[in-house]
């Protein structure tokens, strides 16, 4: 099994792909994958320009590159709407994780582990790399 609850407590850092300084959702999704052996492609686009986001998400997952799920399992990716004002637009993402938790970052906790529930009413769905 690997190891990754030495990133709790990373900060986040918009932008952030280095887990020693800081990382923010996408790099969080990125060093998971990296400790599974698998290189995820890079965005980089700020973390708050949300409507960049959604598109190259939507993009990825168009592409193929990406397979949505509808039985989740350890290791796929939930994509969350947090914006309760625009319920569609994806803002955030995390990996699931045994016992139906996901480690996530966020700006005011940095990388945590939280129950699946936590999230669950703000997930667009659930995506494993092809």
């Amino acid at each position: 099994m690997v190891d990754i609850h030495y990133l709790i407590g990373t900060p986040f850092v918009n932008g952030g792909r280095n887990w020693v300084t800081g990382l923010d959702c996408w790099g969080l999704v990125m060093e998971v994958f990296k400790r599974f052996g698998v290189t995820l492609p890079d965005f980089t686009v700020d973390t708050f320009a949300y409507k960049a986001i959604d598109a190259l998400t939507g993009e990825e997952i168009e592409s193929r590159k990406w397979e949505e799920v509808y039985t989740p399992k350890d290791s796929d990716v939930p994509l969350v709407a947090l914006m309760r004002m625009h319920p569609n637009l994806i803002t955030h993402a995390g990996v699931l994780l045994r016992g139906n938790r996901v480690i996530h970052t966020m700006k005011c906790t940095g990388v945590v582990i939280s129950r699946i529930e936590a999230l669950k009413s703000r997930i667009a769905g659930y995506y494993r790399p092809c």
